[in-house]
């Protein structure tokens, strides 16, 4: 745990190579696995590192938030790429049935979407209310990731379960951007 936190890839190296098994097992009672305090404390390398040595990136807290779905909390387009390449389920959903790349969307983040994308995830997947990623990102995101979405043949003509289109949602949160796209289709 301490070593993760200092950033110390040496130290986790020799943790690792003594007790192997340590890659899935927090070091004190309760604490999180050491791959999410590696995601959450912004250590890819030690990420990494943790991933080679047999860290599950499947593993989910109480929430069903998965380490994947932590590099997007943290906005980290080369954890998100390195968890996926080591079996993240990109499609895996939280309690809210948001998959990463709908956190992605929400919180505009382009470069850490295209690498889910890449690596897997469906932009059609729906959440528990019936939302797609571009329904996330009509309501805060820019231009290009609308763009993003379209180009990935994300239907903006569907209804999520409250019966709004993408397009309802960026007017209901007047966000210019995605009005200004959404509208022309």
């Amino acid at each position: 745990d301490e070593a993760i936190a200092k950033g110390d890839i040496e130290d986790v190296k020799t943790h690792l190579r003594l007790n192997p098994q340590s890659a899935n097992k927090g070091g004190k009672e309760n604490s999180r696995p050491p791959l999410e305090q590696a995601v959450m404390r912004k250590k890819p390398e030690i990420a990494a590192l943790l991933l080679e040595s047999g860290a599950n990136p499947n593993t989910a807290d109480s929430s069903k938030r998965t380490p994947l779905h932590l590099a997007v909390e943290r906005n980290s387009p080369a954890t998100a790429t390195a968890l996926l390449k080591a079996g993240a389920k990109p499609n895996a959903g939280d309690k809210d049935g948001w998959t990463p790349l709908h956190h992605a969307a929400a919180k505009n983040q382009l470069e850490t979407a295209k690498a889910i994308i890449a690596g897997g995830a469906d932009p059609m997947t729906l959440s528990n209310l019936g939302g797609t990623s571009l329904h996330e990102a009509a309501a805060s995101g820019g231009e290009e990731i609308i763009r993003l979405f379209l180009e990935h043949k994300v239907d903006h003509k569907l209804k999520s379960k409250q019966g709004v289109t993408a397009l309802d949602i960026a007017k209901e949160y007047k966000n210019q951007p995605a009005i200004d796209v959404l509208s022309k289709l």
